[in-house]
This record gives C-alpha cells, structure tokens and sequence, in this order.
C-alpha cells in the first residue's frame, strides 16, 4: 500500500513520532520541517499534531515532475536532464 493510500485511511490526528515513522526519518526532522512551514501541521495544546489527509495532499502535490522522456543511447538509458550540449 502506498504512503499516500495508508495516510488517508488513517481517521486519527498523527504524532510528530508517527509521521518520523511513517517517512522513515528522524523525529528532529520532522519538527524541523514543521517548525519551518515545510510540512503541514497545526499545534492542539502546545504539542504538534499533522492531519493525515492534509499530509497525503502535500505527498501529491510534492512528488517529482517528469523532465520528459528518456534517451537511449547504445542500449544504455541516459535520463534527458541536463540536456545535451549542442
């Protein structure tokens, strides 16, 4: 099951430990990105709490763009960024 299908099963407000969890990094980096408005989150009685449909919006809209199709030269895949100086 993908991260963003677990997250908007989830009915409950998550912990910063649950979303460290969830994303396989440390619990500092967590508050870090919270603290730094890079992670949706909301305070509930002075602890950091994350909305796991709001997280799972943010994995959408966060996930990478395609720079177009891939080349292939000699049998070899060579990923069209940076491009080829002419």
């Amino acid at each position: 099951m993908s991260l963003i299908a677990q997250l908007e099963k989830e009915t409950r407000v998550l912990r910063a430990r649950d979303v460290a969890k969830l994303f396989q990094v440390t619990l500092q980096h967590v508050y870090k990105m919270a603290a730094g408005g890079r992670l949706p989150s909301f305070r509930l009685a002075g602890a950091i709490r994350f909305d796991p449909h709001e997280l799972a919006n943010w994995l959408r809209k966060a996930q990478p763009v395609a720079f177009g199709p891939k080349r292939v030269t000699s049998g070899a895949v060579a990923h069209s960024w940076p491009p080829a100086a002419p």
